[in-house]
């Protein structure tokens, strides 16, 4: 008796209409395939990008070797007659970091070299037209 009780319940409640609204369907099913569709295009562009970029770099590259081929084994090319030697360097210069440690790490300074570099010089003012620095509103010049 209680197996046919949960079966009319179960065929009671299978019967029911649900209600749903068409509208939402529509706009879900047009975002996925406007979403499906915006990545296939992405992929292709960047599958288009990278084989383009991978032609010009072997192109790049074949060219490069051609040049090194047609020079390879050459002796260098001789000097003028009467010109005087090349200069060399007693010693090696000693690598130093194109800026020092005060301005790559105190960021006022760097930010006021900024501030310098972005002002126009009172020669300039009449030739050129002003700077614009809306576009970056943290530094403005004095």
């Amino acid at each position: 008796m209680l197996g046919w009780l949960v079966l009319l319940l179960g065929l009671i409640g299978s019967c029911t209409v649900r209600e749903t609204d068409s509208e939402t369907v529509i706009q879900e099913k047009y975002r996925e395939r406007v979403g499906n569709l915006e990545a296939k295009l992405r992929r292709d562009c960047e599958r288009e990008v990278l084989i383009e970029a991978t032609r010009i770099a072997d192109s790049l590259l074949i060219q490069r070797a051609r040049r090194m081929q047609r020079i390879a084994g050459r002796p260098p090319r001789p000097l003028r007659p009467g010109a005087p030697p090349p200069k060399e360097l007693s010693e090696p210069l000693p690598l130093r970091p194109l800026f020092p440690f005060e301005i790559r790490f105190d960021t006022l300074l760097r930010d006021s070299l900024l501030l310098d570099s972005l002002r126009q010089d009172s020669l300039e003012r009449e030739l050129l037209p002003p700077i614009d620095t809306s576009a970056s509103p943290s530094f403005v010049p004095r």
